[in-house]
């Protein structure tokens, strides 16, 4: 029936003694408006069932139903049905069965909402007592069930269930936000759309559909809280990102300030890693799409690494990207312990998986060395290191004796000191040179050195057990810092002990020396609890004197550049030590007057000595030239010295001075007369033709010489930068990599050069 035809069915109803209820049915807002202005004058009573609701409560239907039955006059009950909805059809059928059954003292009119089809009643006089209003059915919005707090932007928005009724009743809306203790879970049968917003994740599921791809778990309820906060100004996960870190689709540049991000801003940027992913670093975007919450998220980018081949070509571009992104994030602790455990797995190719950014990585490289580096050919194993650990790799590059006992035995000392083990080819020159000595021959006394060093505005850096060993690793630091060195090799007093070596130190007045004895603590007091037999007998001290050397470089390169009145630093060993004579572990056989000293590597003479074998005559001492110790001296803890080995008894005089390295240097043919610039030589030798080539460089430097295939060429100056090498013994054809030296230092390298035969272009041409 259409508005008329109900009015008058109501006014027959008033009309009438009638002692039961008349229910008139409406489907929109505007007929429900409508019809109660129409009724509500005089003295009828428009009664809401949200006037028996206390707050954020359901109407109480008992004392709603006595009021049905003996209120006076006429009522108009409105309300009811629609929170009967909420229960469901089944409650709903029966409360009208029950208001249509009743008997009341006055007329009664109860207003439903959407109701027609749920009063399909088979009884006859109850259909004579249901009046429905026809008209276009209004949508019914989606109900939002909410926490206080809870908030949906644009959306009407009422506080407590008690206002559902006239809310539903009375509005346009396509979505209606209810703040509520009620859940959705209390309506499973509910004749209503409803979204339970008990979590701030609900809400956020409302207001950008892309929350589905987060699983809840990733966040706790107060960073959903904190995530939700943003949205009050952001429309949706795309601006609210943007907002925060300028660009959902650059996320990666952001990782860098990972350690000093806040608890919640971190966690925002993971939930942007998961929504948006990172295209330009795929170990960030690997690790986070594999993450089930921010904790997972190091672990992930430890191990992503784990599943690619070594021998793949883009293998090391991924290992550089996860040791960028490692650091990045402070390569925390307990992930690390996790993955240093796990990566042993690898076996032999362990390796290839660790980094040098941490101690404990470090760590593992040298018990892997231990274990696996005589199953490595050497310069298989110097190319990981120079990717996993580029420290050791400086450590173990040569350094340029122009001696080739020199050369080799240290070349051969430090490998077998970083894998530690002594290999018998090595031991028997050990031997050989504890018989012939030509150390006596090859250098001279560091005292003979001294004489001509200049201490004008200069300062003494005194490294106390810095042998020649170290050389390599400080010209690869000089070079990173700067620094121009000029070395000196000599040999220390015996026996190898301070108290022999310290002539040096009366050159120099006291403000100007500084001592520095890390290394001699580290080898020799178990500094930072390096133990060869209390602890893991791996040379992991070799960490530590490393980094003692380069923060003395540091040192000295920011004092030369400082603008004071220092120029030049000079730093001397008193002596050196060996590593490989702990590793042997073996007593002299030969019974002595006195005991050992100095973890027995030399003895006080008595006049019951005979000289033992491998000893050599060090004055009023014994020194041992061979790896044993005299009785009586106490083991070693890391290195010892005081005998008469080659690295006990070789050390360096460094000069230092600072340069800004801006020069260039280019190569040419022998016989030209100016550079062509060209990023590659070609020379043409013959029988006739011997190979020449010079060397131009902007900056004229001293001592230049160049290396081809580890040979060396030492060059002659011919002034304005130019200078001339000839290599009357470099006749096969070929490419070759050309290092070019001021004196000990390395100022160009890798430059190419090929060499053809005489007349080779012309054939090549034909």
């Amino acid at each position: 029936m259409d508005f008329a035809e109900c009015i008058k069915k109501i006014g027959r109803f008033l009309s009438k003694e009638n002692v039961q209820p008349l229910i008139v049915d409406v489907q929109n807002q505007k007929d429900w408006s409508d019809l109660m202005m129409y009724y509500n004058v005089g003295s009828n009573n428009v009664i809401k069932a949200s006037d028996y609701c206390k707050k954020d409560e359901f109407p109480r239907m008992d004392t709603l139903f006595y009021d049905l039955e003996t209120k006076q006059g006429t009522s108009f009950f409105t309300g009811i049905s629609s929170f009967l909805k909420l229960h469901g059809e089944q409650e709903l059928r029966k409360v009208i069965k029950e208001i249509l059954s009743m008997t009341t003292a006055g007329h009664v009119v109860v207003v439903t909402y959407q109701c027609h089809k749920y009063m399909d009643f088979k009884d006859p006089r109850f259909q004579l007592r249901i009046a429905v209003l026809e008209g276009e059915e209004q949508t019914v919005p989606e109900i939002y069930l909410s926490s206080p707090g809870l908030s949906l932007k644009g959306v009407q928005t009422i506080n407590g269930i008690e206002s559902f009724a006239v809310s539903v009743e009375s509005t346009s809306a396509e979505k209606l936000l209810v703040f509520t203790s009620k859940k959705k879970d209390d309506f499973p049968k509910a004749l209503y759309r409803i979204v339970g917003l008990s979590k701030a994740y609900d809400a956020l599921l409302q207001k950008d559909p892309k929350t589905s791809e987060l699983n809840e778990a990733i966040g706790t309820d107060e960073q959903w809280k904190y995530a939700l906060g943003l949205f009050e100004k952001k429309p949706s996960w795309i601006a609210v990102i943007d907002g925060e870190f300028g660009n959902h689709m650059t996320l990666e540049i952001h990782v860098q300030n990972y350690k000093q991000m806040s608890a919640n801003r971190l966690w925002l940027y993971f939930v942007g890693l998961k929504l948006f992913g990172t295209k330009n670093n795929w170990c960030l975007n690997y690790a986070s799409s594999r993450s089930s919450g921010l904790c997972d998220l190091i672990s992930n980018v430890y191990r992503c690494i784990l599943n690619k081949n070594v021998k793949s070509a883009d293998f090391w571009n991924f290992y550089e990207s996860r040791k960028i992104l490692l650091n990045q994030t402070g390569n925390p602790s307990a992930e690390l312990t996790a993955y240093c455990k796990v990566v042993v797995g690898k076996g032999k190719n362990a390796i290839y998986y660790l980094t040098d950014n941490t101690e404990q990585e470090k760590e593992a490289i040298f018990k892997f060395l231990d274990q696996y580096g005589t199953e490595y050919k050497r310069d298989r194993l110097l190319g990981i290191l120079k990717k996993v650990y580029p420290d050791l790799f400086a450590y173990l590059q040569p350094y340029r004796f122009r001696n080739e006992l020199l050369d080799n035995y240290f070349q051969d000392y430090k490998y077998q000191k970083v894998i530690n083990k002594i290999l018998p080819d090595f031991e028997a020159i050990v031997l050989e040179q504890a018989e012939k000595r030509e150390y006596n021959l090859i250098l001279e006394p560091r005292s003979s050195k001294i004489e001509k060093l200049s201490t004008k505005d200069s300062q003494l850096y005194f490294m106390d057990a810095m042998g020649v060993e170290y050389l390599g690793y400080i010209m690869s630091v000089c070079r990173e810092l700067q620094l121009n060195a000029k070395i000196t090799v000599c040999r220390c007093e015996l026996p190898s002990i301070t108290s022999r070596n310290k002539e040096f130190l009366e050159l120099w007045d006291k403000k100007h020396i500084v001592s520095i004895k890390d290394i001699d603590d580290i080898k020799h007091h178990g500094k930072f609890d390096y133990d060869y037999y209390s602890n893991s007998k791996l040379p992991l001290h070799l960490m530590k004197e490393m980094e003692t050397i380069r923060e003395t470089l540091e040192k000295i390169r920011n004092k030369l550049i400082s603008g004071g009145t220092i120029k030049r630093a000079v730093m001397i060993a008193d002596h050196g030590s060996s590593r490989l004579a702990v590793l042997h572990d073996t007593e002299n056989v030969w019974e002595m007057g006195e005991k050992g000293q100095h973890s027995g590597r030399c003895c006080p003479k008595s006049d019951v000595d005979v000289q033992p074998d491998y000893a050599t005559d060090a004055g009023d001492f014994w020194a041992l030239a061979n790896y044993d110790r005299f009785r009586g001296g106490r083991k070693a803890n890391v290195e010892v010295h005081g005998g008469a080995t080659l690295e006990e008894i070789c050390v360096p005089i460094i000069e230092l001075t600072y340069t800004d390295g801006r020069r260039e240097v280019h190569l040419m043919p022998g016989d030209a007369e100016a550079v062509d610039f060209t990023d590659v030589l070609e020379i043409e030798v013959s029988f006739r033709k011997k190979a020449a080539i010079k060397i131009f460089m902007t900056a004229e430097l001293p001592d230049v010489s160049i290396t081809i295939d580890g040979k060396s060429y030492e060059a002659e100056p011919l002034g304005n930068g130019f200078y001339q090498v000839d290599m009357p013994d470099l006749r096969k054809p070929g490419t070759y990599s050309v290092d070019v030296y001021s004196g000990d230092n390395i100022i160009a390298e890798k430059l190419t050069l090929i060499v053809k035969r005489e007349g080779q272009r012309e054939k090549d041409l034909l």
